[in-house]
């Protein structure tokens, strides 16, 4: 009895144990199939990377950059400056007496073209009128009996003091016409320069006078329009009159080129500041006291080294870039300290450390080491 129970434990043990060792069998076999397989495939890796001269794992490594070549040639520098458009020929026309006199016709609308003296508007004159017809009867008198007694003194006929007399009365009479009409010319309203009508701030029957603030009719003279702007006292040695300009206008209209006009010869001891002019064309949608954006060129060489201004790095040591170099069969990277001029924004200009035809990386340069390879996007 005992030796059939123990029959019935070991022959499953024995079955569990043959099964273990098949299953450990085939899973060595496996194994070593893989392996093999392995052998293989590591044999042909390295069979097609003789091949092909390079090594798929050092590939792996290779950075991509981007770059751009040095280039030589012309380098400009922008000052930029906000300033606005001045007419310095912008009066108010009005009547030259203090004395308020009431309109009675305007002969102008705004935006007419009107040339120096010409009459713009009239005031109410009558009382005047009435006095300088009296005044001219009174000089017609005096003149004929003036006539009369010249020939009659110069023929030694009559007195002096009767000749006198009547040459004082015709003078008198002629002052008196000359008066009244210079005071209905100041009572009238003339166009001081040849321009433009800008405003009209008359209306019939109101008064005029050149004691009233806000009264009379603007003229603008648009053909000598200029651009003025401030620029800092930092500029005075680099901004000179003639240097080249670009003015711009940032609420729309005309964009002009010219040169500066003028330079101030002053710096402002309130701002530190001094102003700069540029005449502008005739010929233009401009307005006056319009915003006004100028562009100095106040830097030029004709024969600069320039980068893009992205790629210039700063360190401890200065400012450098890194470089594409062929060294053998690769590309590596290669750190180069450099010496920089001006910046306009765009471009650096380059003193020294660089040669034209150099390849600078613009893209991809921020974890570069010198030596690291590098391949072209």
């Amino acid at each position: 009895m005992k030796t059939n129970i123990y029959l019935l434990f070991c022959i499953p043990a024995a079955l569990l144990l043959s099964c273990g060792e098949k299953q450990a069998n085939d899973k060595k076999a496996e194994l070593d199939k893989l392996k093999k397989q392995q052998a293989e495939i590591t044999a042909k890796i390295k069979t097609l990377e003789s091949e092909i001269g390079e090594s798929t794992t050092g590939a792996a490594h290779v950075k991509v950059v981007t770059a751009d070549e040095v280039v030589s040639g012309v380098f400009e520098n922008e000052l930029i400056v906000q300033g606005h458009i001045e007419a310095p020929e912008n009066v108010v026309a009005n009547t030259k007496s203090p004395a308020p006199a009431t309109v009675t016709r305007i002969l102008v609308k705004e935006g007419a073209l009107v040339k120096s003296g010409q009459l713009l508007a009239e005031t109410d004159v009558s009382a005047m009128v009435s006095g300088m017809e009296a005044a001219k009867v009174q000089l017609a008198t005096a003149s004929v009996l003036y006539e009369k007694y010249k020939k009659l003194w110069e023929q030694k006929i009559g007195t002096e003091v009767q000749y006198i007399n009547v040459k004082s009365q015709k003078e008198a009479a002629e002052k008196q016409v000359n008066a009244l009409s210079e005071q209905i010319n100041m009572s009238r309203i003339y166009a001081p320069i040849d321009g433009v009508v800008d405003e009209v701030m008359l209306k019939v029957g109101q008064p005029a006078s050149s004691a009233i603030p806000g009264n009379g009719i603007r003229i603008v003279n648009m053909s000598k329009l200029k651009a003025r702007a401030d620029i800092a006292e930092t500029y005075a040695r680099s901004v000179r009159a003639g240097n080249n300009v670009t003015v711009e206008f940032p609420d729309g209209g005309d964009m002009c080129k010219s040169t500066l006009s003028y330079v101030g010869k002053s710096i402002n001891n309130l701002t530190r500041t001094f102003h700069v002019e540029v005449a502008l064309p005739e010929k233009g949608t401009f307005q006056a006291n319009a915003l006004a954006v100028l562009r100095i060129i106040d830097y030029r060489n004709e024969k600069a080294l320039t980068v893009p201004v992205n790629c210039v790095q700063n360190s401890d040591e200065g400012h450098y870039v890194m470089l594409m170099i062929n060294k053998g069969k690769g590309v590596l990277a290669e750190k180069r300290m450099v010496s920089i001029g001006k910046n306009n924004g765009r471009r650096v200009e380059i003193l020294s450390g660089l040669t034209a035809g150099e390849r600078v990386i613009t893209f991809g340069f921020q974890d570069l080491n010198s030596g690291d390879p590098v391949a072209l996007k």
